[in-house]
């Protein structure tokens, strides 16, 4: 026999550090929901699993979709929802308007609508600071019309390219792709649909104080500071990173390639239904459709052949369904928390620790509140994750010591549009800073958010005590009641009435037989003929027939529903 050498068993790797941490945080959370207290099983099961998805969001590389998806799982397992909440959830408004929204980019993407949109602006020979200035505009225009961020980055990378291949001087190619992921972060916050935490905020305030924020009223809230901050921004990358000799550099005419006549027709007819939907968004008071369903008017009539040569399935591609279950997961643990009351419980007790001259002072706490929003990206990388964990676990806590939710919502959503200082902050900051000629590093982004965060947070404290307040108070006081749908009106013209008593028929048949009466002496008499008629023979009565047995028994079965036949 010959013995065999066994082959060495490879050490197994040892955790890491911050693995370690992360279970026994998580181990923590799970033994503190098992511990008997004064909260129900609901509230702390959904107060365990909101902590769990928190720590999975900022301690974690798993995607924010799966972890969301695992905790409305744990919420259904656990009882606090029930399957039909949980399917029930796809078919809320966000969910059909982000998918409207979707179709609607991807047709617009398709047919080069974004870049025909931007070439006035490359054929004037602007100076350099101005263009910046212009081009800052026309990128916060995209925001209401286009429903991400990112998005709004892959339909505005092929206009970077075409402006910085034609630049005069190589060192203005930095600072506009600066320019780009940083305009179109902070202008987000201008449309309703600009990001999707936009609409878990005006969800959270119209469940904690009944106002209805539409698309026009969001916008008349978030406009004014998203481009006072999108200015803001512009500014100092022109200052940080712009040659002061190239701020005032005249471009030379950049000429961009004609479409065809056929595209330019399409893109027309692409334009009028953006148009016309938008329209119909700001005008929702006035004709009660809601923008879910405008949207996906919008979108349907974009997919037939008028407006693109692609089949369906092809546009149906570019839809994001891993942000659609993201979003409905979220509303899901949102909902779990208000309905369990386990964010009233967290509001008494989280908070209870702050002296009371803090927790009494509005500035104090919108000063608070903002730092830790435009601080949250350092730890949660997705804006809508950064909604999701700031309005449940921050902003209505402060909100339960008096103050109030909508304004402290808002300050906490916006404050989630500053993220530029890591390149995996935004997916607009890595799609701009991987593109071929972009030419801006991490120590860039550094360089613009050190200035840039507290400005942000200044603005933000700003608005939240200076305009915010009375235009809040403005929209409560002068909120019209809602219409109701079209629907509701002709629903009881066609509904089916159940049989009328013998009473009610006898006095239905007198009715119609007075009607007929009266129709019959309304109409004119006939005109008498030239000759004389031979005068009618009188008709022999004929005998009324009677329905046949069969007959009977099938207006028997009939007579729930409300029919009856009758065989003249």
């Amino acid at each position: 026999m010959t013995a065999r050498t066994l082959a060495p068993i490879p050490a197994l790797p040892l955790p890491r550090r911050r693995h370690v941490v992360l279970a026994a945080l998580a181990g923590m959370i799970v033994a503190a929901a098992c511990l008997p207290g004064a909260l129900t099983q609901p509230p702390r099961v959904a107060l365990a699993v909101s902590a769990l998805a928190i720590l999975g969001w900022v301690g974690t590389r798993v995607p924010e979709s799966l972890v969301a998806l695992a905790a409305v799982l744990a919420l259904v397992l656990g009882g606090v929802l029930s399957e039909a909440q949980l399917f029930a959830a796809l078919g809320n408004e966000l969910i059909w308007l982000l998918l409207s929204a979707f179709v609607i980019a991807a047709v617009a993407k398709e047919a080069g609508l974004t870049e025909r949109l931007v070439a006035p602006l490359l054929r004037r020979g602007m100076r350099f600071a101005p263009f910046a200035l212009v081009l800052t505009l026309a990128i916060a225009a995209t925001a209401f019309v286009l429903p991400s961020t990112s998005g709004r980055a892959a339909l505005l990378l092929p206009v970077f390219a075409a402006i910085a291949a034609v630049l005069p001087d190589p060192r203005l190619a930095r600072p506009l792709a600066l320019l780009f992921p940083t305009v179109i972060l902070l202008s987000a916050g201008a449309s309703l649909i600009g990001a999707g935490a936009h609409l878990l905020a005006a969800e959270a305030i119209r469940s904690a104080t009944g106002l209805h924020l539409g698309y026009l009223g969001w916008a008349a809230l978030g406009l004014p500071f998203s481009l006072a901050a999108s200015l803001a921004g512009a500014g100092l990358i022109l200052w940080l990173f712009v040659p002061r000799a190239a701020l005032m550099a005249p471009l030379p005419r950049i000429e961009t390639p004609m479409p065809d006549a056929a595209t330019r027709r399409r893109q027309r007819r692409i334009g009028m239904v953006l148009a016309l939907v938008v329209g119909l968004w700001l005008t929702a008071d006035l004709h009660g459709i809601g923008m879910a369903l405008v949207a996906l008017a919008g979108a349907l009539l974009l997919l037939t052949p008028p407006f693109t040569h692609r089949k369906p399935k092809e546009i149906f591609r570019a839809v994001d369904v891993e942000l659609l279950l993201y979003m409905a997961a979220t509303v899901l643990i949102a909902e779990a928390m208000t309905a369990t009351g386990a964010d009233r419980w967290l509001a008494g007790h989280a908070l209870s620790a702050l002296p009371p001259g803090l927790a009494g002072s509005l500035p104090a706490v919108v000063a608070l509140l903002a730092v830790v929003a435009v601080a949250a990206h350092l730890a949660i990388t997705s804006r809508s994750a950064r909604a999701a964990v700031l309005i449940p676990a921050v902003a209505l806590p402060l909100a339960g010591l008096g103050h109030d939710p909508a304004l402290l919502i808002l300050v906490a959503v916006m404050g989630t549009g500053f993220c530029q200082s890591m390149m995996a902050s935004a997916k607009p900051v890595a799609i701009f800073g991987n593109a071929e000629g972009a030419g801006f590093v991490q120590a860039d982004l550094m360089r613009l958010a050190l200035p840039l965060a507290p400005l942000v947070a200044a603005l933000l404290i700003g608005f939240a005590l200076l305009v915010w307040p009375a235009q809040l108070q403005r929209m409560r006081a002068e909120a019209p009641p809602r219409l109701v749908p079209a629907a509701m009106l002709v629903a009881p013209a066609v509904a089916l009435s159940p049989p009328a008593p013998p009473a009610a028929a006898e006095a239905e048949a007198a009715t119609k037989t007075a009607t007929k009466t009266a129709m019959e002496a309304a109409r004119p008499l006939p005109r008498p003929e030239r000759r004389l008629a031979a005068p009618a023979q009188p008709r022999k009565a004929q005998p009324q027939r009677r329905p046949a047995q069969e007959l009977q028994g099938l207006n028997r079965i009939l007579r729930p529903a409300g029919f009856r036949i009758i065989i003249r």
